[in-house]
């Protein structure tokens, strides 16, 4: 029974060690400089968030098996993204009434933005792609236009590079996440 627990313990600690590293590699990517600045994502806090999302929906969206371990480490990966959301929460002062609220606020705009590039990804128009980028990433729509259309490609371009991927290299994070947003130009 012992050596059963201790199997259990250290696929667990395994898991989690994967969901780190594949979490690290989300926010690596959201923190790409190439993808801040003049016509295109707006760098502060809301599009560093909105960019975390995004890459975390780009992955998930990969990582659609019914393999318990890979729903495992999704699930894990999800956590250690929420217990960053929490931590950064707090660092700017949000007290501890807050942050259920906000955390709450996080987890609908994950799933409202995760249905809608789902369903914006299905039609395969860069187009669509991109009106649901601009509406999430930028609040003046002339200004965004050349922003999110140059996203959607990134997205476009990201996502066929995840789908080519072995689903072991991605949950080893043997990847990045590919393109430099000026090439897209």
């Amino acid at each position: 029974m012992a050596n059963i627990f201790g199997i259990y313990l250290g696929q667990e600690r395994q898991e989690k060690k994967m969901a780190d590293a594949l979490y690290a590699n989300i926010v690596s990517a959201a923190r790409n400089p190439n993808l801040y600045g003049t016509q295109k994502v707006p760098d502060t806090a809301n599009g560093r968030f909105e960019l975390i999302i995004l890459h975390i929906f780009m992955l998930f969206r990969r990582l659609q098996d019914d393999e318990a371990k890979v729903q495992s480490i999704k699930q894990k990966t999800f956590d250690r993204f929420l217990e960053d959301m929490d931590v950064n929460l707090r660092e700017i002062g949000v007290g501890p009434d807050g942050v259920p609220k906000r955390i709450q606020k996080m987890l609908e705009n994950f799933y409202g933005r995760a249905a809608a590039y789902q369903k914006a990804l299905e039609t395969n128009d860069l187009n669509k792609i991109a009106e649901v980028i601009a509406r999430n990433f930028y609040t003046d729509n002339d200004a965004s236009k050349l922003g999110a259309t140059m996203l959607a490609k990134y997205v476009s371009k990201s996502v066929a590079y995840l789908e080519a991927q072995d689903i072991e290299i991605l949950l080893n994070s043997n990847f990045n996440f590919p393109l430099n947003l000026n090439e897209l130009k």
